[in-house]
C-alpha cells in the first residue's frame, strides 16, 4: 500500500509539473509510450476545473486528458456538466463531449445535446433542446439545430430555434439570444405590446447600453399606431464612490386626428429630468466630524400626459410636479442649508399663477450649553424667497431662539425645564394690491415643562409609561404692517395654555413590542368657548406578529368632529396578506380608503385585487383584480385594471380619461418576458 500511495503522489507531483496546477488521482495508473492509461476513482482537478470519471488516458505530450464513463465536470462552482465520453486539454480549456448535459447554477438553465465542442471562449452545440424547469416534463423548453454559449459573457446564441409549451410547439425564431446571468449588459429589454380603444395597438421595445460598470443608458421607443409615436430615455451614471444620478427626457407627438378627438391642448409632450444625490462634496475640507449632502430633483414637462405615456397602466400622479434642491452641511455644532422648491401645476395651462419657494437658506445651532452645564440654547435662523410671474410675491427672515434650563428630582424620577423662547419675522412684499410693503411679527414666551419616565416588569409582558404636561406662558407680542397668514408660512402665535402629553409601552414576555399608545391634549387659557385644541391619539398595536394596526387621529373640540385620521388594518401570513387604509384630512379635502389583499388558492398561484374608493366623491378612483402564477422557471401575472388618468383640453381646463383595461405580465427564467396591455374601453370627463 505504502509504494501505490507513493507512486500516486509521484505521478501527481509529475503532472502538475507538465500541466501547471493540474493534479491526476486514481486506483491504478500505468505509463505506455508517452500515454498514461488510469482506471477507478479518476480525479483530476485543476484551478477552475473538478472532472470525475470511471477511466481516463492523459497524453504526456498534447496534454489532452480523454475521460470515459459517467463523467462529471464541475467549472468554476458555477456549471455542472454529466457525459459518457470527455476529450479536454486543460491548458487550452477545450475539448469535446459526447451526450452531454450541461447545468448552470446562476441561471438554473440546462442543455441537453448529442456532441458538443468546447473551446477556451465558447460552448458549440448542434440539435439540443434547452430550459430552465424540470428535466423530465419541462413547461417550457426551445429546441434548436446549432448554438453557442459564450464562456466569460455567458451569453448563449440559438439558430433555428423552436419554442415549446409544453410538447406543444408555439412558434419558430430562426435566430435568439440571451444572457444566462444578470450582470450588465448591452441588449434589448422586456418589450411592452398593447392595445387601448382609441390608440390602437401600441408597442415600446426598451434598448439598454452598459459600456462601462460607471453608467449605462436606457432607451426606450415606443409607437402607438392610432395616436402616434415617441421616445423616453433615461442616463444612469455614478461620477465617484459617494454620488450617483439620472438624466431623463423623453417627447411623444401626437396624431391630428386623435389630438382633435380628444381635444387635447398639446400635440406635443416633452419633459426633462435631473436627480442626483452626492455625500462628501466638500465636507472632507473640514475635518472629522464635519459631512453635508446633495439632493436634487429637478424636472419640466408641458403637460401630464409626458408622465401618462410614460408607463402603461400607472397614472396615479400628484398634479403639482415638484422640483428639489437640498444641501446641508454640519458638524457637531453647526447646521447650514439650502433648499429651493419649484412648482409645476399640471391642471393649468399657465404656471404664472403658481408661488414657487427659491431659495431657502437656513443656519441651526444646536443645543449647546451656557454658562451651566443644564443651562441648554440653540438658534434657528431661516429666510424664504417667495416667487411667481404674477402675483404677490415675498421675503421671508425668521428667528428663533430657546434656553432651557433642566434638571432632575426625586432620584431622577421627575424631570423638570424653564425655557425661555423668542420668535422674530418680518416679510418684505412686492407686487402688492394694497399699501403695505412690510410686516414684522415679534414673540416672546415662556415655557415650564414637567415629565415623568417609569418602566415596570410584570408577569408576562413589560411596561413602560411617560407622562408628561408643557405650560406656555405668553410675556410679549408686537405686529406692525401686513401680514398675509394664507399664502406664505403661517406664524404660530402662541397663546397660554397647558398641553397634557401620555404615551404607554407594552412588551412581551420576549422583549417584542406590543403597543404603543400616545395621547396629546392642549387647553387653552382664554375667556371664549373654543377653549380645548384639537386632541391628538395614536396607536400601533402588533396583535401578533402577522396582524396589526395602526390609527392617528386629531378631534376638534371647536368643530365638534375629527379633522384627521389615518388608519391602517394589514395581515399576512403564509398563504396571503390583506391591507386596508384610511386617509381623512379636512384641511386637505383628502376622505379615501384602499383596500388590497392577496391570496394563494394552490401551491404556485395566487389570487390579488385593490380598491381605492374616494368617499367625499363617491367615486371608485381606482380597482383592480388579477390572478399570477410563479414557478421556478417562469410566471405570469393577468390583471383587469380601471383607473382615472389626467389630461389637459384645449380649452386649458383639466380633465380625466377613465381606463379600463387588461394587463399581462408573462416571464422565462432567465430569458425575460413581454407586458401586453389591452384597454377595454375609455371616456373623459371634466375633473
Amino acid at each position: 500500500m505504502h509504494k501505490i500511495c507513493f507512486f500516486l503522489s509521484a505521478l501527481a507531483f509529475f503532472l502538475m509539473a507538465e500541466v501547471q496546477n493540474v493534479e491526476f488521482l486514481a486506483q491504478r495508473m500505468v505509463e505506455e509510450n508517452g500515454t498514461v492509461f488510469a482506471n477507478g476513482s479518476i480525479v483530476v482537478h485543476s484551478e477552475r476545473y473538478l472532472i470525475t470519471a470511471d477511466r481516463a488516458e492523459y497524453n504526456t505530450q498534447t496534454k489532452d486528458f480523454e475521460l470515459f464513463g459517467n463523467v462529471n465536470l464541475f467549472r468554476d462552482n458555477d456549471e455542472v456538466a454529466r457525459s459518457e465520453h470527455l476529450l479536454i486539454n486543460l491548458e487550452e480549456d477545450s475539448g469535446n463531449f459526447s451526450n452531454l448535459f450541461l447545468f448552470n447554477q446562476a441561471s438554473k438553465l440546462w442543455v441537453e445535446c448529442g456532441n458538443v465542442s468546447a473551446t477556451s471562449e465558447m460552448y458549440l452545440a448542434k440539435k439540443a433542446v434547452v430550459s430552465s424547469c424540470n428535466v423530465e416534463d419541462p413547461d417550457w423548453k426551445i429546441t434548436f439545430t446549432s448554438g453557442k454559449l459564450n464562456k466569460e459573457s455567458s451569453f448563449l446564441h440559438l439558430y433555428n430555434a423552436l419554442f415549446y409549451a409544453g410538447d406543444l410547439p408555439v412558434f419558430y425564431m430562426p435566430y435568439f439570444a440571451f444572457p444566462t446571468d444578470d450582470t450588465r449588459r448591452t441588449g434589448f429589454l422586456r418589450p411592452e405590446v398593447g392595445y387601448e380603444k382609441n390608440e390602437g395597438f401600441s408597442y415600446k421595445q426598451p434598448v439598454y447600453f452598459a459600456p462601462y460598470d460607471e453608467w449605462d443608458l436606457e432607451i426606450d421607443p415606443q409607437i402607438r399606431f392610432e395616436r402616434g409615436h415617441g421616445f423616453y430615455g433615461a442616463f444612469r451614471f455614478a461620477d465617484s464612490p459617494y454620488s450617483n444620478g439620472r438624466i431623463s427626457a423623453g417627447i411623444f407627438k401626437e396624431k391630428d386626428a386623435y389630438a382633435t378627438l380628444e381635444d387635447l391642448r398639446n400635440r406635443k409632450h416633452y419633459g426633462y429630468g435631473l436627480s442626483y444625490d452626492r455625500s462628501r462634496l466638500i465636507s472632507q475640507l473640514f475635518g472629522n466630524g464635519t459631512d453635508d449632502g446633495l439632493r436634487l430633483d429637478l424636472n419640466y414637462l408641458n403637460d401630464i400626459d409626458y408622465l401618462n405615456l410614460q408607463e402603461s397602466g400607472s397614472n396615479n400622479f400628484d398634479r403639482l410636479v415638484t422640483s428639489r434642491l437640498n444641501y446641508f452641511l454640519r458638524d457637531e455644532s453647526n447646521y447650514i442649508g439650502v433648499y429651493a422648491k419649484y412648482f409645476i401645476d399640471t391642471d393649468q395651462s399657465s404656471n404664472d399663477h403658481t408661488l414657487q419657494e427659491m431659495p431657502t437658506f437656513q443656519y441651526h445651532k444646536f443645543s449647546d450649553s451656557f454658562l451651566v452645564n443644564n443651562l441648554q440654547y440653540s438658534i434657528d435662523t431661516q429666510y424664504h424667497n417667495y416667487y411667481r410671474k404674477t402675483g404677490l410675491k415675498a421675503q421671508q427672515f425668521e428667528l428663533q431662539l430657546p434656553a432651557t434650563l433642566y434638571w432632575q428630582t426625586f432620584d431622577d424620577a421627575l424631570h423638570l425645564s424653564i425655557s425661555e423662547n423668542i420668535y422674530m419675522m418680518r416679510v418684505n412684499y412686492s407686487d402688492m394690491s394694497n399699501n403695505y410693503d412690510y410686516g414684522q411679527y415679534f414673540r416672546n414666551y415662556h415655557t415650564l415643562s414637567a415629565y415623568t419616565d417609569l418602566a415596570k416588569a410584570y408577569e408576562g409582558f413589560f411596561h413602560k409609561i411617560f407622562f408628561g404636561t408643557e405650560y406656555i406662558i405668553p410675556s410679549f407680542e408686537k405686529q406692525k404692517g401686513y401680514l398675509d397668514r394664507d399664502e406664505f408660512v403661517p406664524i404660530n402665535t402662541e397663546e397660554k395654555q397647558i398641553a397634557f402629553k401620555f404615551k404607554q409601552y407594552f412588551y412581551n414576555s420576549v422583549g417584542e413590542r406590543v403597543l404603543v399608545h400616545t395621547m396629546r391634549q392642549p387647553y387653552y387659557f382664554k375667556d371664549d368657548d373654543y377653549r380645548y385644541a384639537s386632541f391628538e391619539n395614536r396607536i400601533d398595536l402588533d396583535i401578533t406578529p402577522s396582524f396589526s394596526f395602526s390609527n392617528e387621529l386629531q378631534y376638534s373640540h371647536q368643530n365638534g368632529e375629527i379633522v384627521k385620521s389615518l388608519s391602517y388594518l394589514s395581515y399576512r401570513n403564509d398563504i396571503g396578506k390583506f391591507y386596508l387604509s384610511h386617509t381623512y384630512n379636512q384641511n386637505e379635502d383628502n376622505n379615501y380608503a384602499t383596500l388590497s389583499a392577496e391570496s394563494k388558492i394552490f401551491k404556485n398561484s395566487s389570487i390579488f385585487g385593490e380598491i381605492q374608493y374616494d368617499i367625499d366623491g363617491s367615486f371608485t378612483k381606482a380597482w383592480n383584480v388579477g390572478l399570477a402564477q410563479s414557478k421556478n422557471c417562469w410566471d405570469y401575472k393577468i390583471v383587469y385594471k380601471e383607473d382615472i388618468a389626467p389630461k389637459l383640453t384645449s380649452s386649458g381646463k383639466a380633465s380625466s380619461v377613465d381606463k379600463r383595461g387588461i394587463y399581462l405580465l408573462f416571464n422565462l427564467y432567465p430569458l425575460g418576458g413581454v407586458k401586453y396591455e389591452y384597454s377595454l374601453a375609455e371616456n373623459s370627463k371634466d375633473l
